[in-house]
């Protein structure tokens, strides 16, 4: 069972990059010579992804590490976390970045940076997880909850990478490492996993899951990557159910796995 639990995680390491990479892929096809309302409809999608993932995959999963440790605290603590990061990204995009923007008419590439980076860590924090499995069934169980999430991941990023002025060959380096989070993540913990402290890991990606969850919350209610919210480029209703659709798919996988 052993070598069957090792052989496994290795498995879900290549399933978990290119299940990144494709998705992310094909998200930046569409900024390829597509009309402007097909643009705008893909962002509304990938919108309704982050909030999906935020309510449904962050959210639970912080409340589900903390609680064991904090108590009756969990709660404060989790939504004090989410809206502190809620309002950093506010403040940096409406306020910081705004004046570099118009004075210097510089790109918002940090803000793709920035959903990279937040992507990565949680996805090398997944990729731990599954490394840490005790046993093959656990990490069965786990393994269907975090892989079912690595398209939609990819195709969010993918997204945010394909509004901006990114060579081809800078948005594919972009996605490899998005996509090489997790494959790192498993392999470290794999073998290393005698190292790590249970609890000390669970704070961990509790806390950090809290963070994200603003993070993510602030890009499917406020950030548009496309700039164009005006109706002429796309009706009201199309908009709306794309977003639901993205909503929607994410319930689904959480339904599923």
């Amino acid at each position: 069972m052993q070598w069957s639990l090792y052989t496994s995680q290795y498995a879900a390491a290549i399933f978990a990059f290119y299940a990144v990479y494709f998705f992310g892929s094909k998200a930046r096809a569409y900024h390829s010579g597509a009309r402007l309302q097909t643009l705008v409809l893909v962002e509304y999608l990938s919108r309704g992804i982050f909030f999906g993932i935020a309510l449904l995959h962050f959210l639970p999963e912080a409340y589900t590490d903390l609680a064991p440790s904090l108590g009756s605290k969990t709660v404060y603590i989790l939504t004090a976390l989410g809206l502190a990061s809620f309002l950093f990204m506010l403040i940096c995009e409406k306020g910081i970045t705004h004046l570099i923007y118009v004075r210097e008419k510089k790109s918002h590439h940090w803000f793709a940076y920035w959903i990279l980076i937040v992507l990565s860590l949680h996805a090398l924090i997944e990729g731990c997880a599954l490394g840490l499995s005790p046993n093959y069934e656990h990490f069965l169980t786990l393994a269907i909850a975090i892989l079912m999430h690595k398209g939609s991941e990819g195709f969010a990023l993918g997204t945010v990478l394909g509004r901006y002025d990114f060579k081809a060959s800078s948005q594919k380096h972009l996605l490899i490492v998005l996509a090489l989070a997790s494959p790192v993540g498993i392999i470290l913990a794999s073998n290393l996993g005698f190292i790590v402290q249970q609890q000390h890991f669970t704070l961990f990606e509790g806390y950090f899951n809290s963070l994200a969850a603003g993070t993510f919350l602030y890009i499917a209610i406020c950030h548009s990557s496309t700039g164009c919210d005006h109706a002429g480029h796309a009706s009201s209703y199309k908009r709306w159910l794309y977003y639901g659709l993205g909503v929607g798919l994410i319930l689904l996988v959480s339904l599923i796995s």
